[in-house]
Order: structure tokens, then sequence, then C-alpha cells
């Protein structure tokens, strides 16, 4: 189990820093031409903030997506034998 709390954490980690990037990124393009700092000041906020909520939360999105990932095939199986009982 802790084993998985840190490969979950480890990959929330790395979406954290890609998001974050990606946030940054934004808030610095759309910066005004009077105060171009601020809109980075609040880009690296967000982008912090997205690196430490995925790497919290990491280990829960891949449980979901493990999760997700065994009941999806199970549900297409079960409506798939569901319909070919119907008449047509």
């Amino acid at each position: 189990m802790v084993e998985f709390l840190w490969i979950g954490s480890a990959l929330g980690a790395v979406v954290g820093v890609l998001h974050g990037i990606y946030l940054y990124r934004q808030q610095s393009a759309s910066a005004p031409a009077n105060d171009p700092t601020r809109n980075r000041a609040v880009g690296l906020y967000y982008g912090l903030w997205a690196f430490v909520l995925w790497t919290l939360f990491g280990a829960y999105v891949l449980a979901f997506w493990i999760l997700g990932a065994v009941a999806w095939p199970i549900k297409r199986l079960v409506s798939r034998v569901v319909r070919s009982d119907r008449p047509v």
C-alpha cells in the first residue's frame, strides 16, 4: 500500500509540474503591457498550487483511474450481454 501511495504521488507530481507550467504560461501570456509581473506572479501561484494538489491527490487519481480501467470493460461486456437478450 505504501508503494502505491508513492507511485501515485510521483505520477501526480509529474502531472502537477506539467499542469503548473501550462497555467504559468497561460497567465504570463495574458499579462497586460502596464504590469507584466503581476500575471507572472499569479501564474506562479496557480502553478505551485496545481503541483501541490496533484502531488497530494495523485494516489487517489491513480486509484480511480485503475478502477475505471477495470470497470469500463466489464460494463461494456455486461451491456453487450443484456442487449443480446432483447428480442429484435
